[in-house]
C-alpha cells in the first residue's frame, strides 16, 4: 500500500502542475473567486453520482470529523483563491516555487496539533525549500 501511495503522491504532483499551467490561461479570463465558484458546482456535479454511494460513510460522522471536515474545506477555498490570485498575478511557474514550501507548514502544524516529533531532517529540508525558493525568486 506504501507504494500506492507514493504512487498516487507523484500523479498529484504531475496533475497540480498541469493544472497551475491551465488555470494561469484561465484566470486570464475570470476572477479566482468567480474560478472557484464555476470549480465547486463542477465538482458537485461530478461527484453527484457517487454520493449515492458513500452517504452511509458521511451519515455515520461524529461531530468532530463533521468540524474537521468543514474546517478543512474552509482551508481549501481559502488556499485556493490564495494561490490562483498568485497564479493570476506571478504566472504559474513563480506563484509554484513559492507555494512549495507547504511541506514546511504541514510538518509545523502537525508538530503544533498533533505533537507529531521533529528532526533535524525537517530543518535542513526545510532550509533547502527555503533557499531554493528564494534563488528562483531572485534570479528568475
Amino acid at each position: 500500500m506504501r507504494n500506492i501511495g507514493i504512487i498516487y503522491a507523484i500523479l498529484a504532483s504531475i496533475v497540480w502542475g498541469l493544472d497551475y499551467v491551465i488555470l494561469q490561461k484561465t484566470l486570464v479570463k475570470i476572477s479566482p473567486i468567480a474560478l472557484l465558484l464555476v470549480q465547486s458546482l463542477i465538482t458537485v456535479i461530478v461527484l453527484l453520482p457517487f454520493a449515492f454511494t458513500n452517504f452511509e460513510s458521511v451519515r455515520s460522522l461524529d461531530k468532530t470529523a463533521l468540524f474537521l471536515i468543514v474546517l478543512s474545506s474552509i482551508t481549501l477555498v481559502l488556499a485556493n483563491f490564495l494561490i490562483f490570485s498568485s497564479i493570476k498575478l506571478l504566472g504559474a511557474p513563480m506563484a509554484s516555487v513559492i507555494e512549495i514550501s507547504y511541506p514546511f507548514f504541514v510538518t509545523l502544524f502537525a508538530f503544533l496539533f498533533f505533537r507529531t516529533p521533529l528532526n533535524w531532517f525537517f530543518f535542513l529540508g526545510a532550509i533547502f525549500i527555503f533557499i531554493g525558493s528564494l534563488i528562483i525568486i531572485k534570479l528568475a
